[in-house]
């Protein structure tokens, strides 16, 4: 069932989008989207055509999930590369559960400005460096490997070579840096532990951090795939 059936709309949305379509909801050029697909953050599926060939389609949360590509892209100002292996060494599942969360909430009827709620989640890139995800503290709760009580989650850091490298969860308990250390080594499992607290600390001190709302990026992308308008408050400025 699509989010359009969910919420009582006359007729059911096609399950899946061709590249035009793509590309003018989430904001991702289509050879941005084929880097993040070619990193595994996002799946086109190839569907015959009517007189031979193939063309290629993309299921609405693949859609969804490169709207946030694109805003890391734009906000963040990293480059393709470095955001599809952010977004495809995120933990599985994770993507997924936000655009789930979304299309439980969100309606037609709603008006063109898309407004932040209590529950959004969030993406704060510290120091140009340290990328975290921020949720709501039930939602943290879906997350197996999370630190008891912590809903500001570190995912891991940008290199200097343009590369991202992921940190364990693991690392912030000591119950976690048990099974780490079993399912790595006890040298890993210190190495990790040492750039989390370095992560954590950074955090706690920081020079700069830049926010995205993921969740405002998500509906409006999700809006512009139905045919319909979104604006945020920042296009009045423009």
């Amino acid at each position: 069932m699509t989010a359009s059936e969910r919420n009582g709309a006359e007729a059911p949305e096609p399950l899946f989008h061709g590249d035009a379509e793509a590309v003018a909801a989430s904001g991702m050029p289509l050879p941005s989207l084929r880097v993040l697909q070619a990193a595994g953050a996002i799946q086109a599926l190839k569907t015959p055509k009517e007189h031979g060939g193939f063309k290629r389609m993309w299921r609405e949360e693949d859609v969804l999930i490169a709207s946030i590509g694109a805003a890391i892209s734009e906000h963040f100002a990293w480059n393709i590369r470095i955001v599809a292996e952010a977004m495809a060494k995120t933990r599985p599942g994770t993507w997924s559960a936000l655009t789930a969360s979304i299309a439980e909430t969100i309606s037609p009827e709603e008006g063109p400005l898309v407004r932040s709620t209590e529950d959004d989640w969030h993406l704060d890139l510290i120091d140009r460096k340290f990328l975290f995800l921020r949720v709501p503290p039930l939602f943290a709760t879906i997350f197996p490997d999370a630190p008891p009580g912590k809903s500001d989650l570190i995912i891991g850091y940008a290199t200097s070579k343009d590369t991202f490298q992921m940190l364990p969860w693991l690392a912030g308990s000591p119950q976690g840096l048990a099974k780490l250390s079993k399912a790595s080594s006890p040298a890993q499992a210190a190495a990790a532990e040492r750039i989390y607290k370095l992560a954590i600390a950074t955090r706690a001190n920081a020079l700069s951090t830049a926010s995205i709302n993921i969740s405002m990026q998500v509906r409006a992308a999700w809006r512009r795939l139905h045919g319909l308008d979104a604006h945020f408050l920042q296009d009045a400025l423009r």
